[in-house]
């Protein structure tokens, strides 16, 4: 089994994404982030999650080749605004997002992030994870943790899978309760992530070699 550094959340359950960031820095590049560095890095502004585009073309920055698939079109959103999110969101995710999330305030984020970042608007499939975790890469993924934890309701949360045995994924799942290496279905991780007409991010990172 693959050996990645495990960083939990933070006991406010505010940061499973710089968590999973936590790792993939710490196994790539050798550095260790703070809660401050990670904070600064992910643009947290307290009591709201940060939107990638804000940390990815930093990452990028650091010496990480990225990957993105994700159906949000960031250049229209930033031409049309809400009324996009509108359309691509369930009623329930938008409602989450506008309450925990800087999905609003992120726009201003995204020139930069278009010019630095590989993303594909389009629904991931597992295949493209199975892909991404073939080339080496760390694969970061959002889901909801209330499908995934067997409840009902919404709740987005990150992961990072390390690998793929059989039918099963091998994540680490910051929590709250935190939960290295984890073994999840590859139906269940689908499920929760609304399977064929999922809105989630997948995100793999790897060192890039070219620079």
């Amino acid at each position: 089994m693959k050996s990645v550094p495990f960083y939990p959340n933070h006991p406010d359950d505010m940061h499973c994404q710089m968590s999973t960031y936590a790792s993939v820095i710490d196994f790539f590049l050798g550095k260790k982030l703070s809660w401050e560095e990670l904070e600064e890095l992910a643009g947290y502004r307290g009591g709201t999650t940060a939107w990638t585009v804000e940390a990815l073309p930093k990452m990028a920055n650091m010496g990480l080749d990225i990957h993105m698939i994700e159906p949000v079109d960031y250049a229209r959103y930033l031409k049309e605004g809400e009324k996009y999110l509108e359309e691509l969101y369930a009623p329930e995710q938008i409602k989450w997002y506008r309450e925990h999330s800087n999905i609003i305030e992120m726009k201003k984020f995204i020139p930069e992030f278009l010019k630095s970042i590989k993303q594909e608007s389009r629904q991931a499939s597992l295949k493209d994870i199975d892909d991404m975790l073939q080339a080496g890469r760390l694969v970061f993924v959002t889901v909801n943790s209330m499908l995934l934890n067997g409840h009902a309701g919404f709740a987005s949360h990150a992961i990072l899978i390390l690998e793929k045995s059989g039918d099963e994924y091998i994540v680490h799942d910051p929590g709250l309760p935190p939960r290295p290496y984890r073994h999840i279905k590859q139906s269940d991780l689908w499920a929760a992530m609304g399977g064929e007409s999922n809105t989630e991010e997948v995100t793999g990172f790897k060192l890039n070699t070219t620079r």
